[in-house]
């Protein structure tokens, strides 16, 4: 520490030595001031180089750089480095006074040592004036503005500010910034007060948010006092802009976020959407001010009835009650198509015969085009036909020339503007040829009718009839007959004699091989022989009225019984929602349907329309009218099915 303090000294008495120009500055009692070195134009040339400050060539006050500087001992409360006081920064050459007071006037030297260079002083003579007037802003009619800002103002209307500052010192200036440009200087209104003014004439959206200062300085070295306001206005919105990249096309029931944009609105407007008559309330739904702009966000997911229909974004300006400002889009709501159907279809498919498959789909809007995808991954491009009596039903028929390759997989997909179709049409190509022998069951009725119910087989991919022959015992045909369902009814056929029936199914194909049933003889019944050879008695007419008068009130009881139980069935029966009247008075079971079936419209039930309730005698349990389920994916010959069930049209 000696040394250091014996290069102090070497250095004042080489200061002393050296004759500066010195410039005199005013700072402010009780105030803060910064002394600049070299007018803040001081640039170190090195790492050898360094300031020093010394004040009336005696005292030592600061080195700058210094490694000790942190844990400086001389004047350590009052003096320091570098800072940023208020919006002023000020850089680390300059020497901060804290809270001037009579013992900080005098002469303060700045010494700049150059490492290339020869030193520079600069001396500054510090003086001090006493503080002028806090500055106090008032509006045109006199009143002063005490909360920070004016307004809010509109468009068009004007402005007056005025300031005013208690002081009589001839240095001191008054004087309007605005935000942070001078715009007017202050004159003498009456004497110890000097006065500006600010006018504005009809007042534009420059105005919004500008901060406007009322200064009085009358130092050089110390902050000026100073007293502002910021201007606030009520705006109506420059633009209004839903933002959908110009994509108005939104998919049925997919969610999709939507932006609404607000520009230039004061104070921030409320947001609100519409969609058509209806106001939206979205769970997901967001606002966002950031300084001019607005943001509201909402998640939409639209279905097929609002498609054409307007979505409306309104800004609401709660000052404004009558204005509207808005924007409006019209919604094209659609969806990527559909398969008709959720069955896989089996097709029987002749090396070099062709082949032809009808794909339909349901889309919003119409497809651009069918794809069809083999199992060896060959691709076929078809067009689209629209689909007659339906609005959003397309189809496609593809025809080509089968070969060994194709057996597998036969997939359809069809594209639109929303995309490609999701789950593919499906169609499962086998080998074809004739058709496989029916499944058949033979009923008798009495008195000579005769019942015979096919279920038909794998028809080797094109459609087949069910022949039926009845021969007698020496093979001459009886009935010839053929029915596509399958179904047969013989009102004509002897009770005795053996029959035999032999059915088969034929299709463009050939025929399949037939199947022989033995038909067993079944006599009528009839009348038992009525004797009236045995002598009449009279107490036997007593006997049979009482008889009879037993068997009615049996009868009456049986029926109240069954009028209960009726009554009892039927009031479960309403509480039971898969139970479904039919029109003879019994109920079934409603069969289950899969979510895009109900979509489409569609069941996997078909009725058999062939089909006939024709012998209300039949012993046999099986009613005579069938409801067939439709088949699923079949593979013959195991799996049967009707034809009706795998069908290329729709």
């Amino acid at each position: 520490m000696l040394s250091y303090y014996i290069l102090c000294g070497c250095i004042i008495s080489t200061v002393l030595a050296t004759n500066a120009e010195v410039v005199v500055l005013r700072a402010i009692r009780g105030r803060d001031a910064w002394l600049p070195c070299g007018q803040g134009k001081v640039f170190l040339d090195g790492p050898d180089s360094y300031v020093l400050w010394l004040k009336n060539d005696r005292d030592f006050l600061y080195r700058y750089p210094n490694e000790e500087t942190e844990r400086r001992s001389l004047s350590r409360e009052r003096m320091f480095g570098a800072a940023c006081e208020g919006a002023a920064c000020h850089d680390d050459t300059s020497l901060l006074l804290k809270r001037v007071s009579e013992q900080d006037g005098g002469l303060y030297r700045c010494r700049v040592h150059y490492q290339a260079s020869p030193s520079v002083d600069y001396v500054i003579d510090i003086r001090l004036v006493d503080s002028p007037g806090m500055p106090r802003i008032y509006n045109e009619a006199g009143e002063e503005i005490n909360k920070g800002h004016v307004g809010p103002l509109s468009l068009g209307s004007d402005l007056t500010l005025i300031c005013e500052v208690d002081d009589d010192q001839p240095d001191t200036l008054v004087y309007w910034r605005r935000n942070g440009i001078i715009i007017e200087r202050a004159h003498t209104s009456r004497p110890g007060v000097l006065r500006a003014e600010v006018r504005v004439r009809n007042v534009t959206r420059a105005e919004l948010d500008a901060h406007y200062e009322c200064l009085a300085q009358n130092s050089d070295v110390t902050e000026p006092l100073t007293a502002s306001v910021v201007v606030k206005m009520y705006l109506a919105p420059l633009s209004v802009e839903i933002r959908l990249n110009n994509n108005f096309d939104f998919e049925a029931g997919q969610p999709r976020m939507v932006d609404c944009v607000v520009v230039g609105c004061m104070p921030p407007p409320s947001i609100t959407w519409h969609l058509g008559d209806t106001m939206l309330r979205s769970n997901v739904h967001k606002e966002r001010h950031d300084g001019n702009y607005t943001l509201s966000s909402l998640t939409l997911a639209p279905s097929l009835r609002d498609s054409k229909h307007e979505l409306v974004c309104r800004a609401h300006n709660s000052h404004m009650p009558t204005a509207v400002f808005e924007d409006r889009v019209t919604l094209n709501v659609g969806y990527r198509p559909i398969c008709l159907t959720n069955r896989e279809e089996t097709i029987g498919a002749v090396t070099r015969e062709a082949e032809t498959v009808t794909c339909v789909v349901e889309a919003t809007p119409e497809p651009l085009q069918f794809s069809w995808t083999f199992a060896d991954s060959k691709t076929l491009y078809t067009s689209v036909t629209k689909v007659p009596g339906h609005h959003h039903r397309y189809s496609s028929t593809l025809t080509w020339l089968s070969r060994d390759g194709d057996i597998g997989l036969l997939l359809c997909r069809a594209t639109n503007a929303f995309g490609e179709q999701k789950r593919p049409c499906t169609y499962t190509i086998s080998r074809g040829g004739p058709p496989l022998p029916p499944d058949c069951v033979v009923l008798r009725s009495y008195p000579s009718s005769l019942r015979v119910q096919c279920k038909k087989a794998w028809d080797g991919g094109r459609p087949q009839t069910v022949h039926l022959e009845i021969l007698d015992e020496e093979g001459t045909p009886l009935h010839n007959v053929s029915d596509a369902a399958g179904h047969f009814h013989l009102a004509d056929v002897e009770e005795q004699r053996n029959l035999t029936a032999v059915v088969y199914c034929s299709s463009a194909r050939g025929r399949s091989e037939p199947k022989v049933l033995h038909l067993q003889t079944m006599k009528p019944l009839t009348a038992s022989a009525v004797t009236e050879n045995a002598p009449t008695r009279t107490w036997t007419r007593w006997l049979e009225a009482g008889a009879g008068a037993v068997a009615v009130a049996v009868a009456l009881t049986a029926t109240v019984l069954c009028v209960r139980a009726l009554k009892t069935r039927r009031d479960h029966n309403e509480h039971n929602p898969d139970l479904v009247p039919r029109s003879d008075g019994s109920f079934h079971r409603e069969p289950d349907f899969t979510r895009e079936e109900r979509v489409l419209g569609t069941t996997n039930i078909t009725v058999n329309q062939l089909a006939s309730c024709q012998n209300q005698y039949s012993s046999s349990p099986l009613p005579s009218c069938r409801v067939m389920v439709g088949c699923g994916a079949h593979s013959p010959p195991q799996d049967t099915c009707p034809a009706s069930q795998h069908s290329y049209y729709v």
